[in-house]
């Protein structure tokens, strides 16, 4: 097993770690908390303190129609924690995508040259995490009916998650190995020139 490879394999062990904790967390902390459930799940009506049954709506009274209506939104707070980690898991998964295919031109055997054209072919892995978040976006509309506020929380964290990971890949990882690839054939471009200069100074001299 080559170098990269081990490289690989380690960073998406960890990227699988990173995953399962995420979704472990958040599993735990929506049964657990009822302040995360109420993201995903909204506010459950109350009746206002000192308004008599008369006064209340008979469908929010009625011990049926409150445990029908707790059903649905337990259901519409789970649609949308699966949607929110489904998200989150594809955006983590095009980081390290992103990731891989940088460390796989850093690290290959090609000219400089080879490098920089493939690097620019990958553009598109850099704004995979955007189109994720805007998937996420999107998909927050089919719970928007059962939940607004939670369909707000999908849509405003995919987004945000999206950017944050494309901007991590191009600053962090391709800024950085275009620059050093810029660099490195600059200064093969000039070397070249410098070898073709004393060449041709060299000619010079045994026509005199």
């Amino acid at each position: 097993m080559t170098a990269n490879r081990k490289r690989l394999v380690i960073t998406l062990s960890a990227a699988i770690v990173v995953g399962v904790i995420f979704v472990v967390a958040t599993i735990v902390l929506f049964v657990k908390s009822p302040e995360v459930k109420a993201l995903f799940t909204g506010a459950e009506p109350q009746i206002a303190a000192g308004e008599t049954l008369e006064a209340a709506d008979a469908a929010q009274i009625q011990a049926a129609a409150r445990e029908e209506y707790q059903k649905q939104t337990d259901f519409a707070g789970k649609v949308s924690l699966g949607i929110f980690i489904f998200i989150t898991l594809l955006q983590l998964a095009a980081l390290w995508v992103g990731h891989a295919v940088i460390s796989t031109i850093k690290y290959s055997k090609d000219t400089v040259k080879l490098k920089l054209r493939n690097l620019e072919n990958a553009e598109v892995f850099f704004d995979v995490p955007l189109y994720f978040g805007l998937f996420g976006t999107v998909s927050a509309f089919l719970v928007m009916t059962f939940s607004p506020q939670s369909s707000r929380l999908i849509a405003y964290s995919s987004t945000l998650i999206g950017i944050i990971f494309s901007l991590f890949l191009r600053l962090t990882l391709q800024y950085p190995l275009r620059k050093r690839l810029v660099g490195l054939d600059s200064a093969n471009v000039e070397f070249d020139k410098i070898a073709d200069d004393e060449e041709d100074d060299d000619a010079d001299g045994e026509d005199e």
